[in-house]
This record gives structure tokens, C-alpha cells and sequence, in this order.
């Protein structure tokens, strides 16, 4: 999977030395996958563009009609060879291969996304002993043995992850989760269509 956030960026905001060891770079590219995998399942779009072909697609005055957006370059435009352009049939149609998607690795406008990701990954469990994630000593005494550490055991509100609604911008709209009833109805309760 390519990432949109580097290793590198989230060490840097943890506190962890940069060049990364293989075993730390592990760790944080595997919480940065994460990050973005949950990412990629709220909008229910790649966070990168995607090449597509289509068959059948027609020529519009105002361009290609196509199932995915933003639409970034067209490659190719075949005329489909059952598709021959006559009189009574009206416009010849295409297979169309172009590449569609937001580009949230480098596109200004998706900062956010890049920032959700970054901040999701810092809290990640195995980054958990991460140095600006460690918990902070407020007093310790000698004799009497003990520690009392910060109240805040989780890093600063700098790093806090926002909240995934922040990203719903991008994300494709008339998109529902639906699940199917597990249990039967209760008895009386007849649904139509059901069992």
C-alpha cells in the first residue's frame, strides 16, 4: 500500500529519533497503514487515483460522461467495434481508460486528510512507547518509594486524532451502511418480503 504520510513525519511529532531503525519504521508505517485503511473505509474511496476503463461510455458536448470522479487525465478513447456510427442509431460509443480520484499524498486541498492520518497514527498501540507519549513524572519521593505521575497519560492535545467526521468532505456522498436483521422478527411481526 502506498502511504499518503510518512514514516518519517510521524516519528518526528512522537519524538522518535529520525532515521528510523527497520524494527521502529515497521511499527510506524504499520500504524500509519491503519490510519489510512480506516481512512479509506469512511469514504469508501482510494485516497490515491485509480486508473479505470469503461465500455460503452458516449461522447458528450461537454465531455465524457464517466462512473468516477474527480476525472484527473484521460488516457485512451476506443471506438467500440460493435459500435459503428449510422443515422438511426445515434453516436458511436467508447471504452475510455482514464485515471480518477483524489490525490490526498500531495493535493493542497487534502491536508486534512493527511493530518487525520498523521495524528490517527501517533496513537496507534504500537507507538504507545513513543517518547512524547510517555507518561510524565510530576513528584517522586525516596523514602517513602513512591511515584506520582501527570494526569495526562496520552500525549498532548496537539496530537489528539480529530474527529472522522472532519473528513467527510470527500467522502461519496449517498453512501449507507446497511446491515441485515440478525434475529428473526418477533412473533406477530410480519415484514414484507421477509421470511
Amino acid at each position: 500500500m502506498e502511504l499518503i504520510v510518512t514514516a518519517e513525519e510521524v516519528a518526528r511529532r512522537l519524538g522518535l529519533p529520525v532515521p528510523l531503525a527497520d524494527e521502529v519504521r515497521q511499527r510506524v508505517e504499520t500504524a500509519v497503514e491503519d490510519a489510512q485503511e480506516t481512512l479509506v473505509a469512511h469514504l469508501g474511496r482510494p485516497l490515491l487515483p485509480v486508473q479505470y476503463t469503461e465500455s460503452g461510455i458516449r461522447a458528450s458536448t461537454s465531455g465524457w460522461i464517466l462512473s468516477h470522479a474527480p476525472v484527473i487525465t484521460v488516457i485512451s478513447a476506443v471506438p467500440d467495434a460493435t459500435s459503428l456510427p449510422t443515422p438511426s442509431f445515434g453516436t458511436p460509443t467508447y471504452t475510455v481508460t482514464y485515471i480518477a480520484g483524489i490525490d490526498a499524498s500531495t493535493d493542497p486541498e487534502t491536508a486534512p486528510l493527511r493530518l487525520w492520518v498523521r495524528a490517527t497514527a501517533c496513537h496507534h498501540p504500537l507507538l504507545a512507547d513513543a517518547p512524547l507519549r510517555q507518561r510524565r513524572i510530576a513528584s517522586a519521593s525516596v523514602e517513602g518509594q513512591s511515584v506520582t505521575y501527570d494526569t495526562a497519560a496520552e500525549p498532548p492535545v496537539l496530537l489528539a486524532p480529530p474527529d472522522l467526521a472532519t473528513t467527510d468532505r470527500w467522502r461519496l456522498r449517498g453512501r449507507r451502511v446497511y446491515q441485515d436483521p440478525v434475529r428473526p422478527n418477533p412473533p406477530g411481526l410480519t415484514v414484507p418480503g421477509g421470511p
